[in-house]
């Protein structure tokens, strides 16, 4: 039982990626309706993975190695796969939801995850109306006020960002040259 236990525990990295991945299918139906994916196609993906592991050379007592393996062939076959089935419109927005999740794993023994609120800011973007500081470009300027308000409402919402704007007024002639710059 203690085997099994050991196993189980040094596998949680592998468990965690893949029943993670396995919910980026399921959102993908909301995408489409005809995006849907049987659990038995996901579990061929990943018992493919498992045997893959000899092929590629993966040296069984090396664990970590093997997991490591896993996890990314894993992924990349999930991936491979996956877009072969979507529009070509959708990909991007795939690969967009798959990296959220590896970030979000990636976070969550740290951080706890993903910052909701800044994902969302990201998403939506801002939803502030009032101009607390005025637009340091100018009325009808290079920096519209809507792009201005963002970088406002990010200032306030999120200590990452606090003083930007600041910062941003300070030093508006050098972001002008980075916003008219055809390769920032």
């Amino acid at each position: 039982m203690k085997i099994i236990e050991k196993i189980r525990t040094e596998n949680v990295s592998v468990g965690l990626r893949v029943s993670r991945l396995f919910f980026v299918l399921t959102d993908l139906t909301n995408v489409d309706p005809m995006y849907q994916y049987s659990l038995d196609f996901f579990k061929h993906i990943f018992a493919m993975t498992l045997k893959s592991a000899e092929e590629a050379g993966i040296d069984k007592t090396k664990r970590a190695e093997k997991r490591a393996y896993w996890v990314n062939e894993f992924t990349r076959r999930l991936y491979s796969n996956v877009s072969r089935s979507l529009f070509q419109r959708h990909i991007l927005l795939f690969s967009f939801l798959l990296c959220l999740k590896i970030i979000d794993e990636n976070l969550l023994l740290t951080e706890g995850g993903l910052n909701l609120l800044e994902l969302r800011f990201l998403m939506a973007g801002a939803t502030q109306v009032d101009i607390t500081k005025p637009n340091p470009s100018g009325e009808d300027g290079w920096l519209s006020d809507k792009a201005w308000l963002s970088i406002l409402e990010m200032s306030t919402k999120f200590d990452t960002f606090k003083g930007f704007d600041d910062d941003f007024i300070t030093n508006v002639s050098h972001w002008e040259k980075i916003y008219n710059s055809s390769s920032p």
